[in-house]
């Protein structure tokens, strides 16, 4: 949608916390972004070999279900964010602890496929919420876990967030 042509965030937008996230962005569309990145990671999730589903690099990290799981909950999260702000939420939105959640999950007990459509659902439901906005709801600020943040940058956060785990996976966890 033209209305997110050139919308990238200001760092004034985010705390300096995500600027990782969203230097990781290319400049552009987000929409044309989030959209082809869930293809890529639908169409990479749907490659792996069954015996990379419970593969941990390291101990004590998640393995590969888990950090799909934790893409899927992060965006679920990110999307709530991005719904109450663009509503114009007064109140301060709750944080998350990812390592928490993480230690009350069933990842490992679910198929790749299952996660794959899992995400799929997520990411086409964030595009909706996203492609359906006002230049206003896409500029309206809110707080989240503490600090200021833009529904814009929320955006490009979840694509940050995606591009960062991408990486991880690529370099860790399908590497032979």
């Amino acid at each position: 949608m033209e209305i997110w042509d050139n919308e990238y965030p200001t760092s004034s937008e985010y705390v300096n916390f995500y600027t990782g996230y969203v230097e990781l962005v290319e400049k552009g569309n987000i929409i044309n972004i989030l959209n082809s990145q869930m293809h890529e990671l639908y169409t990479l999730i749907n490659t792996v070999p069954g015996d990379k589903a419970f593969y941990a690099y390291a101990p004590g990290k998640w393995t590969l279900k888990e950090v799909i799981g934790h893409l899927i909950e992060t965006e679920r999260m990110f999307s709530f964010r991005i719904m109450a702000i663009s509503r114009g939420e007064k109140q301060a939105l709750p944080g998350m602890d990812q390592d928490e959640y993480m230690a009350n999950n069933i990842y490992n007990s679910r198929t790749l496929a299952n996660l794959s459509n899992e995400y799929l659902a997520v990411r086409v439901s964030t595009i909706h919420l996203l492609n359906n906005m006002s230049k206003e709801m896409i500029n309206q600020k809110g707080k989240a876990s503490g600090f200021d943040i833009t529904v814009r940058a929320l955006a490009f956060i979840i694509a940050g967030h995606e591009r960062h785990h991408m990486n991880v996976i690529r370099e860790k966890y399908l590497t032979d």
